[in-house]
């Protein structure tokens, strides 16, 4: 058995001595009484579909869920204790032992499988836990888990909830299991509202008509997946119903002994009011009087049926199933049930509803078959059943005129966002959309999310009552299929055949299909081969959490390589995927301290720097720091060079000035001047000497700034690399134009453009942006046109958001300077681009002209808006360096106030303006003062 990780059921029971009088009995008996007792207790456990693990002295411990999941895993544990409780008797009986059982039950994450000397190994702490439970229960007690409880509610009745403390666990929220639940019974949920099924409904009410009118049997089997919502429309079918007609529910079993006619069973007790702790002779005489008070019945049929009802009902483990199951004793029992149901109905009409047929025996759908071939009654017998009957039973009610199939398919969106909002009780606050998205349409699975939701606040995981569901699923695939499931997840829900390590066979991929796990779609992957697609997400999600960490560390590894390759002519629309998956290999390969990690952490921080780096010079600010602080990570797990991982610091330390502005980003950018100063000249050095020239200039010290720009020129000329250098040389004009030295500027940035141009650089844009500014800072309104739109057009080449920012924001200043009311469009699209963006600076600048234009258009109030929700937006009091920008802005704020008549305002703007304005910044100090002398001129 393969290694795997999944959500199982534990039980331990524990053997008491209850009649404290065993150390009296010879040890031989005791021990072929207890051996005996431990045949009936694997007999039970493993007629509920557990895997017994082992016997440990006098204790059991068995595992429901391996090797296959079943969706009521848990139930049928707490099942199966139930029924090890009433077994086994604490009183002496024919002179032996009497012995009581306390038992233990605990669901949750185990993994399982390639165990030394086990078959079925399963490791985890839900196994200390149910053990540590079964310890501290009472004799006769079964004491249940959390999420054994939360799993099995509505279906199992407990008592009160309690804490107790277990060595090692700390304290655990239990409860007593006492008894199953009724039929019905309620899940602890709000009422869930009917939405979406009236088609059906219709359907439904034309063959009670037909059934009621021609006095005839009619089949109605409604198939749908699990959670689909069948029970849901029978009992709301039902509830249309005459009070008066008569009315069952049972259903078919998925384990235990002598089940084969199960439903007919329960069915048969119900009519005569049989209970459980009725014996067989009181059981006996309740169906003798049932069926002696019909109508139409002599005393010679009414003892004849009740004998084959009887012989049905009482049928128990014990009763050999060749006196039940043999073609002559079926036809027997199907003619008593039809006698019977027409004793039973006369005319008026009635209805059957049996649940999960599914899981019925072949014997028993042929009986049903007689069952209507030979009715002359008004039955409606109303079947609920996957998909998965047909697979196995493909003529099941075709080629009857009595017979109709509903198919139930999942709610379409606005029946869902409906359902959604109904249980939600109109909290607006809630995620109706994600819930809407994540549960496809299942009514289930819409309960079971809200109900986490509103009871947890989870949002990311699967419900744990759906887990065993879908767990279900995918263990009731061949090998082939799963492993298909399993690798396929990892690569997300859109997967494609040959990016999986194992190549499916043929047939493997076809019964995924055909089991509605996956599905075909039309467009093609990376690599031109087809796409399929997991078709519920949730399927997706259970399938990965299935594989085992190792398994994983394969596969994430294994497709990062192949999308590398695959997409090698779209490498960078694919680069952060690539990066994701080799990060997760690194990560699971890490926590497991498994063979190659350093190797994986080298790949993964490479492929994450790259990103990273990719994402800064398109200007995603956010996302460049996201993945390089995910390639930090990286690095501190796994063996990096030091000039990768300066350069990765370097990168760190930049983007944080871009998005953070403060004294705090100055000083991370100096840690990592100094660490790239020790490594020798650099590209990354050039970079953050510039950045750090940057900061200096804005603080008031010019020099300190001038020095810096010379500093990154003359490392920018020891490494040989062209393109730095006209990056170092464009930069260093900065300076001269926030000093007023418009002219010298000019010169330095057209030298710039031709380094730039010369190299085919990425700096063209923004280096045009700086030299249309610069001319319409000196009044050359043509030249500053003729600037930007070569912008623009160098930006729509590009395509980088960053390019765009700086094109608009150049076109918008040109066309302000030259009073155009195109400036408007201009400005706003800076705006909306600066936003994207995220930096503070670019988004100061960007508001300025936004709100400049939208004033020059006549728009007073929406020049006061841009600049309020602009300063919202920032935190002025931490943009240390960024004292230029705050400083234009608040001029702009005055500006905009006296123009408004706001004085007051414009007086404190205007005064703050004027206190932090840079001192050496001459243009933007003089703007503050011309705003500070036009408010006291008013």
């Amino acid at each position: 058995m393969p290694q795997e990780r999944k959500v199982v059921t534990v039980l331990f029971a524990d053997i008491v001595d209850s009649s404290g009088t065993t150390r009296s009995y010879d040890a031989e008996v005791l021990r072929a009484a207890l051996a005996r007792m431990f045949a009936r207790t694997r007999d039970i456990l493993v007629a509920h579909g557990a895997t017994v693990e082992k016997f440990i002295g006098d204790a059991v411990m068995a595992v429901f869920g391996i090797p296959v999941a079943h969706e009521d895993d848990a139930e049928r544990a707490v099942r199966a204790a139930l029924a090890l409780r009433a077994d086994v008797s604490p009183n002496q009986k024919d002179g032996r032992p009497g012995f009581t059982l306390r038992i233990g039950i605990n669901t949750g994450e185990v993994v399982t499988g390639d165990g030394e000397g086990a078959e079925f190994l399963v490791t985890g702490e839900p196994v200390i836990v149910a053990a540590r439970l079964q310890q501290m229960a009472v004799p006769g007690e079964i004491l249940a888990g959390p999420l054994t409880r939360e799993i099995t509610r509505g279906r199992v009745k407990y008592g009160p909830v309690r804490t107790i403390e277990t060595k090692g666990m700390g304290p655990i929220e239990v409860a007593a299991a006492e008894t199953l639940a009724g039929p019905g019974a309620a899940t602890g949920h709000t009422a869930t509202p009917f939405v979406g099924r009236d088609a059906e409904m219709r359907l439904l009410d034309d063959v009670h008509r037909r059934v009621a009118s021609t006095g005839r049997p009619h089949l109605v089997t409604i198939y749908g997946d699990a959670g689909m919502g069948k029970t849901r429309v029978a009992l709301e079918f039902l509830r249309r119903l005459d009070p008066v007609e008569p009315i069952a529910r049972a259903a078919c079993l998925p384990y235990g002994h002598a089940i084969t006619y199960w439903p007919l069973q329960e069915l048969i007790r119900g009519e005569a009011a049989i209970t459980p702790t009725d014996g067989r002779d009181a059981a006996r005489a309740k169906i003798e009087t049932r069926v002696a008070g019909m109508e139409g019945l002599d005393e010679l049929e009414s003892r004849a049926i009740a004998r084959e009802l009887a012989a049905l009902a009482l049928a128990d483990a014990d009763t050999p199933q060749s006196e039940l199951t043999s073609d002559a004793r079926r036809r027997e029992l199907a003619l008593g049930m039809t006698r019977y149901l027409e004793a039973r109905l006369g005319t008026t009409p009635g209805t059957i509803v049996l649940e999960d047929l599914h899981w019925a025996e072949e014997p028993f759908l042929v009986l049903l078959e007689e069952l209507l071939d030979q009715l002359h009654a008004p039955l409606l017998l109303l079947c609920l059943a996957r998909p998965d009957l047909l697979e196995r039973r493909p003529s099941w009610g075709s080629g009857r005129t009595n017979a109709m199939a509903i198919a139930l398919e999942p709610l379409d969106v606005p029946q869902t966002e409906k359902l959604v909002r109904a249980l939600l009780a109109g909290g607006s606050d809630r995620p109706v959309d994600e819930i809407v998205a994540r549960t496809e349409g299942n009514p289930l699975f819409v309960e079971e999310y809200v109900h986490m939701l509103v009871d947890q606040g989870s949002r990311a995981v699967v419900p744990p009552t759906l887990h065993g569901v879908i767990a279900a699923r995918i263990d009731a695939t061949t090998p082939g299929v799963k492993r298909l499931l399993h690798e396929a997840s990892v690569i997300g829900r859109d997967f494609w055949l040959d990016a999986l390590p194992t190549a499916p066979a043929g047939a493997d991929v076809a019964e995924a299909e055909r089991r509605g796990l996956i599905s075909r779609r039309a467009r093609r992957g990376p690599s031109g081969s087809p796409t399929f697609v997991f078709r519920h997400g949730l399927i997706r999600d259970v399938a990965y959490s299935s594989l085992s960490k190792a398994e994983r560390t394969r596969v994430h590894d294994h497709y990062s390589r192949w999308l590398e390759t695959a997409a090698s002519e779209r490498a960078q629309e694919y680069a952060e995927i690539v990066a994701y998956h080799a990060e997760r290999a690194f990560a699971l390969a890490h926590e497991l301290d498994a063979a190659g990690g350093m190797d994986l952490g080298r790949r993964a921080f490479t492929l994450l720097s790259r990103s990273a780096a990719g994402a800064s010079a398109r200007g995603e600010f956010r996302a460049a720091r996201e993945l390089n602080d995910r390639a930090l990570a990286v690095a501190a797990g796994g063996a990096v060079p030091p000039a990768e991982l300066a350069s990765a610091r370097a990168l760190d330390a930049i983007v944080k000035l871009r998005l953070d502005s403060d004294v705090a980003a100055v000083s991370e950018l100096d840690h990592a001047i100094d660490a790239a100063r020790s490594l020798g000249p650099s590209t990354e050095l050039v970079r953050l000497l510039v950045w750090r020239a940057s900061s200096v200039t804005i603080l008031d010290d010019i020099p300190g700034s001038e020095r810096q720009f010379e500093e990154a020129i003359a490392v920018a000329r020891e490494t040989g690399d062209r393109e730095i250098l006209a990056y170092a040389v464009w930069a260093s004009s900065e300076p001269l134009g926030l000093t007023g030295r418009l002219e010298e500027q000019a010169k330095l940035l057209d030298h710039a453009l031709a380094e730039v141009r010369a190299v085919a650089a990425p700096y063209e844009v923004a280096c045009l942006g700086e030299i249309c500014v610069n001319a319409a800072a000196r009044g050359d309104h043509v030249r500053a046109r003729e600037v930007a739109e070569e912008a623009i057009a160098a930006a729509r080449a590009s395509g980088r958001r960053m390019d765009r920012w700086k094109a608009a924001y150049a076109l918008a200043v040109s066309l302000l300077a030259s009073n155009d009311p195109g400036s408007l469009a201009a400005a706003e699209e800076a705006l909306v681009l600066a936003r994207e963006i995220g930096g503070p600076g670019a988004l100061a600048e960007a508001a300025h002209a936004a709100s400049s234009a939208r004033q020059a258009s006549g728009d007073l109030e929406g020049a006061r808006t841009v600049l309020e929700e602009t300063f919202a937006q920032l935190d002025p009091a931490r943009m240390t360096i960024q004292r230029d920008a705050i400083t234009r802005l608040e001029t702009r704020r005055a500006e905009v106030a006296l123009a408004r008549g706001d004085i007051e305002t414009a007086r404190i703007s205007a005064t703050t303006a004027v206190r932090i304005a840079p001192k050496p910044h001459v243009e933007t100090r003089a703007e503050a003062l011309l705003a500070l002398a036009s408010v006291a001129a008013v």
